[in-house]
């Protein structure tokens, strides 16, 4: 006699092409580096030239498959190359074109159109996005414009927090809009420990590429907001492919949380949470930012974790019930309009916002 069969786990989409995901703080490539990460299951080495500009290149040589990050930069009649370690083959951080193998004669011909493939990125405000497309598409598909937060372009991350999620990246993504999770995965004593759920009533609207709490004093069982002092506001956006922030303003002051989610390996993902501001008395806070902002992912990363653990073995359909469940539907419903654009002749957001009730 056998035991119970269990369901096979659900087959995960892809994550979405053709939006800009955050590659890594700009701080992580100094001048002259390369750094190897996996990022949709593929390497891929992120530098940054000597003269200051960022690149990403797929980080396998095209002739023997080494990794390219393991060799060193060359700067040859005013390009950047990178040259494979293995033998010597080099290629234009530019566009990913080889443009020299040394072993060959002159009478073996050139590299032709020999290349690995070339990322496109965009650098502001001390953060690198990769611009992930279709590998066939990208070389013929313009990007839409990168990511804009309004933010003063001087300003640079205060404090970087990084934390590992395991599990299906949409379940990872709605964590980012999933109010109901809150006072039962955050306890710090400085967010919500002991505070009794109250019952919050929140208007949404829709954005370009999702959707957003406008500006609204925020919760009173939340304690952090209460060391800013005064009558602070907060706006809430979530957006594609996998974006939060959050924006306080007080009279004087702005603070900015991001929160971005890239996948790696798969089955895995990194969250990086990042915060901006421009109140000077607020830096002599950082590492205390910086600790309880490890704290925050952490239990993030540890909730989606055990979660995968059941995922992983059973063919579970998620349940949404209620208000505090429809951002989480939202988010499908966006990703599902996203992957059927083509067909549908342009993306439309497919929300309406509205206001919705739960507690928390």
């Amino acid at each position: 006699m056998t035991g119970a069969r269990h369901p096979a786990p659900r087959e995960e989409p892809p994550p979405l092409t053709g939006l800009w995901y955050l590659a890594a703080p700009s701080r992580d490539l100094p001048r002259g580096a390369m750094r190897r990460r996996i990022l949709f299951g593929e390497p891929v080495v992120l530098g940054r030239t000597k003269a200051g500009a960022p690149f990403a290149l797929r980080d396998v040589c095209p002739h023997r498959g080494a990794p390219l990050s393991y060799g060193r930069l060359r700067e040859t009649g005013g390009e950047t190359l990178v040259e494979c370690p293995y033998h010597g083959w080099r290629f234009r951080v530019a566009d990913g074109a080889c443009a020299a193998i040394p072993a060959l004669c002159g009478e073996d011909g050139a590299p032709g159109k020999i290349r690995t493939r070339a990322f496109r990125l965009h650098e502001e405000n001390g953060l690198v996005w990769l611009y992930r497309d279709e590998e066939a598409r990208a070389p013929r598909q313009s990007a839409p414009p990168a990511p804009d937060f309004g933010l003063d372009a001087r300003l640079r991350p205060r404090v970087v927090a990084r934390a590992g999620a395991e599990g299906p990246f949409d379940e990872a993504v709605i964590g980012l809009v999933d109010p109901a999770h809150t006072p039962f995965v955050h306890r710090q004593w400085w967010w919500r420990a002991g505070a009794a759920l109250r019952e919050k009533r929140k208007a949404f609207e829709p954005t370009p590429l999702g959707f957003k709490m406008p500006a609204h004093a925020p919760s009173s069982n939340s304690r952090i907001y209460r060391f800013l002092g005064g009558a602070p506001t907060t706006e809430i956006e979530f957006r594609l492919p996998s974006i939060r922030i959050e924006t306080i303003r007080t009279a004087h002051n702005t603070i900015v949380g991001l929160t971005a989610i890239t996948p790696t390996e798969p089955g895995k993902a990194s969250i990086l949470h990042v915060m901006f501001w421009d109140w000077p008395l607020l830096d002599l806070a950082r590492p205390v930012l910086a600790r309880m902002a490890r704290s925050f992912l952490a239990q993030d990363g540890a909730i989606l974790r055990a979660q995968n653990e059941n995922l992983a073995r059973l063919g579970h359909r998620p349940l949404y019930v209620g208000d505090a469940d429809e951002p989480a539907k939202w988010y499908l419903q966006l990703a599902r309009a996203w992957r059927a654009r083509e067909a549908a002749g342009g993306f439309v957001n497919p929300t309406a916002g509205g206001s919705l009730r739960w507690r928390t």
